[in-house]
Order: structure tokens, then sequence, then C-alpha cells
């Protein structure tokens, strides 16, 4: 049965203003494959797993997964959730109680050479020449699109005038985590601060490099970029309208309520497909994820799993492999 319910990758300071400017563009698109973006519309793709239905009170949905003597709850998370939300905390920690460890969200390995490196050869080319503007180079419906949603998420014009349109794109992501008070710090931050206090390992579930897919993202054409821009705008117009909501039913634990207003962005998605080593995160992502199940599975006690909902449910996702584990499925009721 279940129990009773009751970070960003590190950033390092620039030597100057101009240096923390860039930094920040580049923290930016490292979010973007890390952590993805905001809620977007909802797909037709979610798996169908056969699984034992368990009711519980309100709380975060998990997944039960039992194999022998072993045990894994598996969290599924939404992304950004507003910094007020109210949830119920002490269920997750009456879970952790004993647990062997628990494994995180993917993070990236962000070097410092790395990262002086990219400022130093490519902080310029998220703008565009000098004597170009974005909304210029726009075709009409585009920037009709991208406007209204620049208005609804609060932007300033004159931030964006000069932005390569993939950096639009990130931008309207900020100024929509702005305006709505979001924030992708929660649940990491409390799991980890009961981690430590438990004495519990936690560590990500795996870590990738960024840096290529952010070289490849720099390289896309303007029409590549124009095409996520679009998608961009339609994350912020969907996820003003649904955000709130999908975070209201993660919180209860009410996954039907998730599933109506949250998948994993359009504009994340674009870059995917897009751009090949960002898909190669991604599908690294899903594999490693369900390879550290099945070794919790070989291991007597119990493990935490912190996933999100995209990656985890929908069709080809981790709980749809995981059935091929010979391991029983608990599942919350929708």
């Amino acid at each position: 049965m279940l129990p009773s319910r009751a970070k960003l990758p590190t950033t390092i300071p620039a030597a100057s203003k101009i240096g923390a400017r860039r930094w920040h563009k580049a923290a930016a698109l490292m979010l973007l494959l890390g952590a993805g973006a905001a809620n977007a519309q909802p797909l037709a793709d979610w798996a169908q797993i056969e699984a034992v239905e368990v009711r519980a009170k309100p709380g975060p949905a998990l997944w039960h997964v039992t194999r022998g003597n072993s045990e894994v709850w598996i969290l599924g998370t939404i992304g950004a959730m507003p910094k007020d939300l109210d949830w119920n905390k002490q269920y997750l920690s009456d879970l952790l109680g004993g647990a062997r460890a628990i494994l995180m969200p993917p993070k990236a390995n962000i070097g410092i050479v790395d990262i002086g490196w990219f400022l130093l050869m490519h902080g310029s080319e998220l703008s565009l020449p000098r004597g170009q503007t974005l909304e210029a180079g726009l075709p009409d419906d585009l920037r009709r699109h991208f406007v209204a949603a620049r208005d609804a998420a609060g932007g300033d014009a004159g931030d964006y005038q000069t932005d390569t349109p993939i950096r639009a794109a990130i931008r309207l992501q900020q100024d929509f985590m702005k305006k709505t008070n979001f924030s992708y710090k929660e649940p990491r931050d409390t799991i980890e601060d009961m981690a430590a206090r438990k004495h519990i390992r936690n560590a990500p579930v795996t870590r990738f490099e960024a840096m290529d897919a952010i070289r490849e993202m720099l390289k896309l054409t303007q029409a590549q970029q124009q095409v996520c821009l679009g998608q961009a705008a339609g994350d912020v117009n969907w996820g003003l309208a649904h955000a709130g909501a999908a975070s209201r039913a993660w919180a209860v634990g009410n996954v039907g309520g998730v599933k109506a207003n949250y998948v994993q962005s359009r504009l994340l998605d674009c870059v995917t497909n897009a751009v090949h080593s960002a898909g190669t995160i991604e599908a690294r992502t899903i594999a490693d994820t369900v390879a550290a199940i099945d070794a919790a599975l070989n291991q007597p006690g119990k493990t935490i799993v912190v996933i999100a909902m995209g990656p985890l449910l929908r069709k080809g996702g981790v709980l749809e492999r995981v059935e091929g584990l010979h391991a029983t499925i608990e599942r919350p009721v929708e």
C-alpha cells in the first residue's frame, strides 16, 4: 500500500556584467535541455499500463514497482510549479523513510572550461547582426502569434528586439515563469533536503553533456528557429490557461487532471527534433532511467525515483518499458 500521505544546474558568476548576461543566456539553453519548459498542449500518446490500481490520501501520485524483496517508488513531476503551491510534504517524508537511495532527474555536466569557451566564442550568436530586428524578420502570422504571447507573458518588447528567434523562444519561457511566479525548484529542493536529513544517498539518474547540443542549437537555420519560436508562443498561451490546473492536480495526485493540462513542452520537442544531440539526450534519459530501475529491483530494499511525467507515462516511455522487467506495478487511481 502507499504510505500515509499527510536545481537547476549550479551557475558560476561571470566576471563582468556582460559576462553575467551571456552566462544567463547559456544557462537558459541548458535549462531547456535539462528541465524542459512551460506546460504545453496535451498529446494523445499516453501509454496504457497494465497495473494494479491503489487508492491513497491526497498527495502527489506515486507508482510502486516491486520484484522479489525489492521495491521502487516513482514520483512523477511536472516541471515548473507555482512557488506558493501547497502540497503534502509530510507524505513525501514518510515515503523516504528507510530508502536506500533516491534517483533524481538527469543533470547536465557543465564544466568551467566549457562555459568560458561558450561565452568567448558563441555568446554573440544569440543576437541578430547589427541593423536587424527580430520582428522585422518574422512572417506576418508568426509575428502576430509571437507578439500576442509576449504581451500575455508580460515581456518587454525592447528585451527581444535583437534576439535570434531561438533566444526569443527561451526568453518567452523566462517571462512566463516571472509572470506566473513559477519555479523549477520543487519538489527537487524538498526531496534533497529530506534526503540530507535522513542521510539517504541521492544522485541524478544520469548525467549528460549539454554543450554539443547547445552548439548544434546555435547552428539552426532561421526557418528552423522560427518554427521553434512559434511552438514557444503556443506553450505560453497554453501554460497561462492550464499550468496552474496541472500543478493543483499534481499536488493531490489527480493523474487524469495532470494529463489533461500538462505534457512536455512543444518548444523542447521542436529542439529535440531539429538538434540531433538534444534528441539523443532525451532517448538516453529514458533508457538510463529504465536501467536504473532494473538495477534497483536487483537489490533488496527501497529506492525512490523522481522523473518528469512526460517521459514516465507516454507511449514508449519509462513505465511502459518497466512492464518488460517482470515486475509488479501498482499505479494511482486516475
